[in-house]
């Protein structure tokens, strides 16, 4: 099996495929990376897990192979863009009719002054006011459709036309002000295009019968709804030990699609359901070290515990001497407690026998390189797993060397086998 090509890590490849290309996500992994996992399962009746769903790659391209799938994501806007993506099912005649309602919704809609008063502040400063007036239109034209497959479909267009209508870029991985894109505005026309481009797509599909079931939930925590034994396969990517905000990257969506309207909101209905992976996911005055060595996570991962202390020092240290204002030594110990228990139900989940492939990155928070891959390799032994290895995949971060401040560690990014 050949996994180590240096664009495994990456979605660019996903950009060019039906289907996965059909949402911009900031984090995420080639789709070549299921299929030639895959490769070797074609005879065999085996179901995949994917604890980290994100925007589907994994259910996905499983689907399009025939193969089943389940998958947690705790997102909830993450979850309906999977839904939207899974579901091939859509007839022409259903997609049409929809189609003509939203836009008789829209040309009755857009001109009524009322309207201004639903406009979050933040897309006020994004969007052209026309392309606002339209993007709320279309929204609630969506949400008056009845079935919720075609609502799901076109809300994910929707999502689509939120990045191509936009003033700045809003996904990578912030908002980029410093930015102006030269194709922004007329958010009709372009929520039209996508559209049609997706359901065009579907019809392109190998099948339509849909094979994966995605669930609204936490993998650091039992589903019940998986049971034990239940997948032959893991396939998925965690997020990275990097200080990545998931719920502050989907705000533009998350605050459009009304799940979120501050930033307690993010807190509270996002970023509390993540794995911990930003110095904004807790507040530092509520570590206490000794209290955390006694954790169940501490008590079983003894020998790795030493090294994250020893870690937690010397970054606290540099951070210092930096004048650095992020706790990043606070936050890899929570990353790699959460980790613990995500790796806990992975095991659950796996049969006898069963292999998970974890797409990863090491780090170097303030300058203290942190072996994550090794170190999750070490934490999978105390939650089931007999064996593991280490392929790299290529070297990362060398392209920001020589900004200030900015360490001069290399980094690598690798898959993690668990066996």
């Amino acid at each position: 099996m050949n996994i180590l090509d240096a664009n495994i890590g990456s979605a660019k490849d996903n950009m060019s495929s039906p289907v996965h290309n059909w949402y911009k996500f900031t984090a995420g992994f080639s789709y070549k990376f299921v299929d030639i996992i895959l490769e070797d399962y074609k005879d065999k009746d085996i179901v995949v897990y994917e604890p980290f769903a994100g925007c589907g790659t994994t259910l996905v391209e499983c689907q399009k192979l025939g193969f089943r799938s389940i998958g947690n994501e705790s997102q909830e806007l993450m979850c309906n863009v999977i839904h939207a993506k899974l579901n091939w099912t859509i007839t022409k005649q259903q997609y049409t009719r929809a189609k003509n309602n939203i836009k008789k919704y829209v040309e009755e809609n857009k001109r009524i002054a009322e309207i201004t008063a639903k406009f979050h502040p933040l897309l006020v400063t994004l969007y052209d006011e026309p392309s606002l007036r339209e993007l709320y239109c279309i929204r609630d034209g969506i949400k008056r459709l009845r079935n919720k497959d075609v609502q799901q479909f076109f809300n994910l267009a929707l999502s689509q036309t939120l990045h191509k209508a936009a003033i700045h870029p809003i996904a990578v991985p912030y908002i980029s002000r410093s930015t102006f894109l030269s194709d922004s505005g007329r958010a009709w026309e372009k929520f039209q295009r996508i559209s049609e481009q997706m359901y065009s797509n579907i019809q392109q599909m190998p099948h339509h019968e849909q094979l994966a079931t995605v669930y609204n939930w936490d993998s650091r925590v039992k589903n019940e709804d998986v049971a034990d034994d239940s997948c032959g396969l893991c396939i998925t990517s965690p997020p990275y030990l990097n200080n990545l905000d998931y719920g502050e990257v989907s705000k533009v969506h998350s605050h459009f699609f009304e799940m979120t309207n501050d930033w307690n909101d993010i807190t509270e209905k996002v970023r509390r359901k993540l794995v911990t992976g930003a110095t904004t996911h807790y507040r530092d005055t509520e570590f206490v070290m000794e209290e955390f060595t006694q954790k169940e996570f501490a008590q079983h991962n003894s020998d790795t515990m030493g090294k994250l202390v020893e870690l937690y020092g010397r970054i606290k240290e540099n951070a210092k001497q930096r004048k650095g204002k992020k706790s990043f030594h606070i936050l890899m110990m929570h990353y790699f407690e959460d980790m613990y228990y995500v790796l806990k139900e992975m095991r659950r989940v796996l049969r006898y026998g069963g292999e998970a492939y974890l797409v990863l990155g090491d780090s170097a928070p303030y300058g203290i390189y942190v072996p994550t891959t090794q170190i999750l390799g070490d934490i999978a032994l105390s939650a089931g797993f007999t064996e593991f290895s280490i392929h790299k995949i290529r070297s990362r971060g060398d392209k920001w060397k020589n900004l200030k401040n900015r360490h001069n560690i290399s980094l690598s990014e690798n898959i993690l086998i668990l066996k």
